[in-house]
């Protein structure tokens, strides 16, 4: 197998291991066997006072088999972290050894997953602050050779790059908080049609060329929402919408109450879509949408400024309230369909918040 694996008697002495755990030591197995595991893994679960010449190891209880990181001591001098986990051989009711696990793919996949971070956020961090630079050296080396024209559009360019280097930031606490389940959340029984109507408002300024239509039925139920996550979703939702659409053409909200369950009534949802008029996604894509830093692969994207967070993060916030969220598209077409728990009398009721 590809992760490391390694025996050690009662005395923390290694018995035997894997190939796997030899290149990853860069050691031969018989240089390996004999030593004490402590001296090639550091973490918490020693014994200080354990028989031997080294530490043993201590796991009772609960703590048995747990993962958790330790540091793998290399014969190059280079210190890994990984995830490891230690699982007791047990006979006649006595722990005679251990298997130890490192967990070398897990341990690649995250760094590598971490290394992949850092590249794209370096990227979409030196876009804007190359703008920002360039303009700003150019207002301060021929400031008095620009007419007033040109000053306000390179010192208006420096702002929009300010601007996009603040939402992405702001984007990135936000992934930050929502992977840390850090995100502090106050629910309550919203009503849609208000929020709705805040976040058109919010963004007139970008809907100028487009035509946004409400189809939101008198006597919605309110949702189950935290009313600041609720107003991002649809922020996300509407001006996506706005961007990937054409001038001229139009963005549906559209609601309504449906039961979570056909068999069980009294357990409500209340749906909300945001349907627009643009190219579409191709249907491979669509499973991608979803995931940090996913941008389609079209002109129409390419030419319009975004993150590739918007998504991740009200997929995130939806399920973190409890809902759910689909997409639909075909060409001309593209759907997103949020379902949130409605905020029922009964429930109300039932909570005490009625």
């Amino acid at each position: 197998m590809a992760d490391g694996l390694a025996i050690s008697d009662e005395s923390g002495r290694i018995t035997d291991c894997n190939p796997a755990l030899a290149a990853l030591l860069s050691q031969s197995a018989d240089e390996i066997i004999g030593k004490q595991l402590c001296d090639v893994l550091d973490c918490t679960c020693w014994d200080q006072e354990g028989p031997g010449d080294g530490k043993s190891l201590v796991l009772a209880g609960e703590d048995s088999g747990n993962v958790h990181n330790a540091t793998i001591v290399c014969k190059t001098g280079m210190d890994l972290m990984m995830p490891v986990s230690h699982l007791p051989f047990v006979k006649d009711g006595k722990q005679r050894s251990h298997l130890t696990v490192v967990y070398i793919i897990q341990a690649h996949s995250v760094q590598q997953a971490q290394t992949d971070f850092v590249s794209t956020v370096s990227h979409e961090l030196r876009t804007p602050l190359t703008s920002i630079k360039g303009f700003a050296d150019t207002i301060l080396r021929a400031g008095d050779r620009l007419d007033a024209s040109q000053q306000k559009r390179y010192i208006g360019i420096i702002k929009e790059q300010a601007d996009r280097l603040t939402r992405l930031v702001e984007d990135l606490l936000a992934v930050s908080r929502l992977e840390s389940r850090k995100l502090q959340l106050t629910i309550r029984a919203i009503e849609l049609e208000p929020a709705v109507k805040r976040v058109i408002l919010n963004l007139t300024d970008k809907a100028e060329n487009h035509q946004i239509a409400t189809r939101l039925p008198a006597g919605l139920p309110s949702v189950w929402a935290d009313a600041d996550r609720l107003e991002q979703i649809l922020t996300n939702l509407i001006d996506n919408a706005i961007k990937y659409s054409p001038p001229k053409t139009t963005v549906t909200i559209s609601a309504r109450s449906i039961a979570q369950n056909p068999e069980d009534i009294e357990r409500e949802m209340v749906e909300f879509s945001v349907a627009d008029q643009g190219g579409g996604i191709p249907t491979d894509q669509l499973p991608e949408i979803f995931n940090k830093f996913s941008r389609l692969d079209n002109p129409l994207v390419r030419q319009t400024e975004g993150t590739g967070l918007g998504l991740y993060i009200t997929k995130s916030l939806v399920l973190a309230l409890g809902g759910t969220i689909t997409v639909d598209s075909e060409r001309g077409s593209t759907t997103f369909t949020v379902r949130l728990p409605a905020a029922t009398l009964e429930e109300q009721a039932a909570r005490g918040r009625g």
